[in-house]
């Protein structure tokens, strides 16, 4: 992929994605973010996963409204 090189600060891109909904930011991240990998997962990504989602649940993640 090629194209242009821009630079923006920080706090820039934090107010512009701040803008867009969840599923829009969700779709953008998935795209921007993950590889493509078809292959089965190991046991300590699975783990990790588990882990993830219980932090999750019981609200240990980083809100997304916390970001400066």
């Amino acid at each position: 992929m090629s194209g242009n090189l821009i630079s923006l600060p920080e706090e820039t891109i934090i107010n512009m994605l701040k803008t867009l909904p969840e599923d829009v930011l969700v779709n953008l991240f998935w795209k921007t973010l993950m590889e493509y990998d078809d292959s089965p997962l190991t046991n300590e990504e699975r783990e990790e996963i588990e882990k993830a989602k219980e932090e999750f649940k019981k609200g240990e993640t980083i809100s997304w409204e916390s970001l400066k």
